[in-house]
């Protein structure tokens, strides 16, 4: 089997988990197809799997040559993907989301092979919208996705994440202790507006007073200028572009504030994190505002765009739920009540079911 997707860490850190669960599950050979311009190089060969690069350029967010420019590479890359499916005699190919699982998937399904794919935002993104129509089974993350898809055939397994949604949320401690840990999330590709207006949010709560530290992450944009920015205005911070191992951030954290990727709410889902979420603008349909808007309503999590972002109200709603733990708990025990568990798992066995239930019918 091959998994497909790229561009951004959500895309491909959810295909490796895929791909990782269904070796385990069923002790297949399976590869990773990406495209050459994205994170693969870097997350893939780092998690040790096999990847194969076709040359797929992105379509969201580009401006008019890089579209032309990315219409152009959709033959080259499915023809190269073609040849990788035909030379590794692949059966199933699972997509993740992103422009480098288009070609992929659009290949298997010229080949004949079963075609899966998995949408984790609340409304899809183009990648799926235009897959959908090639796809055996789509593997969504919630009742609201689904609704998207129409008549197709929809499986709720809900977004892999690598925190495993055990024990208590690390608000339940964290809300007692002091510094407050508040953790900035862009997100892989990072968030300009939140590089440059959280120092000065900061500073701000900063002088109500309250007492925390701050653990930035600005993602590809690099963190000098946002450090510089925190020492300006003296908080404390620790900036770091990509860190490769989430798991120990997260557990230190007691508020996040974030941009609402797919993945990112998964994560703060599993470790039960209260955030304050401020969609990245320009992105394809605005389906980090629908994710932002699906998760607050669900956990009591603050969403604020660009267009309403205003500092002292901003400082104000952040000093009074540090002053109280009670909501800080609140929150995070809805949030972790989210989380689906297992959901790589339930997407392996969803996508080997098809090969299963082929089998039944050729039997009859």
């Amino acid at each position: 089997m091959a998994v497909a997707g790229g561009g951004t860490a959500g895309h491909i850190l959810t295909a490796l988990e895929i791909l990782s669960a269904y070796r385990k599950e069923f002790a297949c050979e399976g590869l990773f197809i990406g495209s050459e311009t994205g994170f693969e190089s870097r997350l893939v060969l780092h998690s040790g799997e096999r990847l194969e690069l076709v040359p797929a350029l992105p379509w969201a967010r580009q401006k008019l040559p890089a579209r032309m420019q990315a219409i152009a590479s959709l033959l080259p890359a499915f023809l190269a993907a073609r040849r990788i499916l035909l030379r590794e005699r692949t059966e199933l190919v699972i997509g993740a989301g992103g422009y480098a699982s288009l070609a992929p998937c659009i290949a298997g399904w010229t080949l004949g092979l079963r075609v899966v794919i998995h949408e984790a935002n609340a409304v899809p993104g183009l990648a799926n919208q235009f897959l959908a129509r090639f796809a055996t089974l789509i593997c969504v993350d919630s009742e609201e996705t689904a609704r998207h898809f129409g008549a197709k055939r929809v499986a709720v397994t809900g977004t892999p994440c690598h925190l495993p949604a055990s024990g208590a949320p690390p608000a339940a401690d964290a809300a007692a202790a002091t510094p407050f840990r508040i953790l900035v999330l862009g997100g892989s590709e990072g968030s300009p507006w939140l590089n440059r207006q959280v120092p000065a949010l900061l500073a701000e709560l900063r002088r109500r007073p309250a007492n925390f530290t701050v653990h930035h992450l600005t993602g590809m944009e690099a963190p000098g200028a946002t450090q510089a920015a925190y020492d300006s205005a003296g908080v404390p911070a620790c900036v770091e572009g990509w860190v490769d191992d989430m798991a120990p951030v997260y557990a230190a954290a007691t508020l996040a504030i974030a941009c609402p990727g797919a993945r990112t709410l998964a994560e703060l889902s599993a470790a039960g994190i209260p955030a304050l979420l401020s969609p990245l603008p320009g992105i394809a349909h605005g389906h980090h505002a629908a994710n932002a808007q699906l998760y607050a309503a669900r956990t009591g999590a603050r969403f604020v765009s660009e267009e309403e972002w205003d500092i002292a109200d901003l400082a104000g709603w952040i000093e009074s739920l540090l002053a109280a733990p009670e909501r800080l708990r609140a929150i995070g025990e809805r949030a972790r009540a989210c989380a689906m568990t297992g959901a790589a798992r339930a997407i392996a066995r969803e996508s080997e079911q098809l090969f299963s239930n082929a089998s039944q019918g050729s039997a009859k």
